[in-house]
């Protein structure tokens, strides 16, 4: 009878520890079987991992598909703001849409890196936690990157290696700014003169004298008898208008003593007014091309002596 109390009390011990085992490692079966149902859709880390700078913006993103049992706890998710080895999570947003059976968490994370370095250092983005109902998570891992260096801490004066500016060497532009004078005076001289011995423009009252005017109406006659009539006339009533009155071929003396400018040409004059009496008085007609070119030159030469020239 002692014997089988004894063994009673043993056994009972033994019982009771065995039953305490069984209930903690049920919580524990539990969460691993929810654990293992959260599958991992998709992961996507940041394009680059080297030349990354101070205040770039580094993404990751997460898609995750769990069952409709586990829902996510946003107030176990990290604090926006939070800085962890000089980088900064600036953002986190969740979406969640049903798909069959499942529920498909898709979590980004944004960060910004406010790190700096004078040499070239690794750092890692750092892991994320992600918690469901029942104790069930899932951890992103961290993302190693490089951080560019930035300027270095101790930086040395540029002046000391400035080299010194030495202005160019001037070319002697005064010959050349004198040949250019020159050669620019004599040009406009020439077109002076060029303008005043052959110009015919009637608005310029220098040149439009009256033996100018008889010498573009001569230029504009055909070389025809009438043409050699209308040429005589025309030079007869240039002489008129310098002489102030009707000009006969005696009065050529009286002419060139009131215009003395044309002295020069008297013979000329007396040939032209024994010419052209005969022309126009005579009707002895002489050879009309010859007669007009010699009207033309007389009235040109005239016209000359009429400008000064």
């Amino acid at each position: 009878m002692i014997v089988c109390l004894t063994g009673l009390i043993w056994i009972a011990p033994v019982k009771a520890e065995s039953l305490a085992k069984e209930d903690a490692a049920a919580p524990q079966a539990v969460a691993s079987s929810a654990a293992q149902a959260i599958q991992v859709l998709h992961l996507q880390n940041p394009a680059h991992y080297a030349g990354i700078q101070i205040g770039d913006v580094l993404q990751r993103r997460i898609t995750l598909s769990v069952p409709e049992s586990l829902q996510l706890q946003p107030d176990k998710l990290p604090i926006k703001g939070v800085q962890r080895n000089g980088i900064e999570l600036r953002q986190v947003q969740e979406t969640h849409a049903r798909q069959a059976d499942k529920m498909v968490y898709t979590l980004t994370f944004e960060y910004q890196v406010f790190a700096s370095s004078a040499q070239p250092v690794q750092l890692a983005l750092p892991p994320e936690q992600i918690v469901f109902t029942s104790g069930a998570s899932v951890t992103l891992p961290s993302w190693r990157f490089w951080l560019m260096a930035q300027l270095p801490d101790r930086m040395q004066p540029a002046k000391p290696t400035l080299l010194g500016q030495h202005r160019a060497a001037l070319l002697d532009t005064h010959p050349l700014s004198l040949g250019l004078l020159v050669s620019g005076g004599l040009a406009l001289l020439g077109s002076f003169i060029l303008l005043y011995r052959n110009a015919s423009w009637a608005w310029l009252p220098m040149l439009n004298g009256p033996f100018a005017q008889a010498y573009r109406r001569l230029q504009r006659l055909p070389a025809t008898q009438e043409g050699a009539s209308r040429a005589a006339l025309a030079m007869q009533q240039a002489f008129n208008q310098h002489f102030g009155q009707q000009m006969l071929a005696s009065q050529v003396p009286m002419f060139v003593a009131k215009q003395p400018a044309f002295a020069a040409y008297t013979d000329q004059i007396q040939q032209f007014y024994a010419q052209s009496n005969t022309l126009l008085y005579g009707n002895q007609l002489p050879a009309a091309a010859d007669y007009l070119q010699q009207c033309k030159m007389l009235t040109r030469q005239l016209r000359s002596c009429e400008r000064g020239v």
